[in-house]
Parts: structure tokens; C-alpha cells; sequence
């Protein structure tokens, strides 16, 4: 009876510790693209948004990402 008890327990308090990593890993997420420009529609945009309006956005940003990489490298 107590190993069950300890049991649910530690699922339960696992569960909460994912949840709450996500959310402040969407928390990090979204303030990062703000910070970028993103207005909020567009963060809540559906999947079918992203892929006609805001694609071209990430592909830039992630190309300049890649190159400050090489910059920082030395490459």
C-alpha cells in the first residue's frame, strides 16, 4: 500500500516538473521572438500561417544564425 502511495507520488510530481519546464520553455520561446519582432497574432498564427507568412522569417533567422556562428568560429 505505501509503494503505491509512493508511487503516484512520483508520477505525479514528474508530471508537474514537465509541465512546468515547458511552460517556461514556451515562456523563453515566445519572449525570444518578440524580442525578434513577432507580434502575438502572428506567435498564435496556425500551422497553415506559418508556413505561407512567417517561414520566410525563420529561414532568415536561421540562415543569420548560421553565419554569426561561422563569424564566431573563425570560419
Amino acid at each position: 500500500m505505501e509503494n503505491a502511495k509512493v508511487d503516484a507520488d512520483t508520477r505525479k510530481n514528474r508530471i508537474k516538473h514537465d509541465e512546468d519546464g515547458q511552460e517556461q520553455m514556451y515562456a523563453m520561446l515566445r519572449g525570444v521572438a518578440t524580442k525578434r519582432g513577432l507580434t502575438l497574432a502572428e506567435l498564435d498564427a496556425s500551422p497553415s500561417e506559418f508556413e505561407n507568412h512567417l517561414q520566410a522569417k525563420a529561414k532568415k533567422w536561421y540562415l543569420s544564425g548560421l553565419a554569426e556562428a561561422d563569424k564566431l568560429t573563425g570560419e
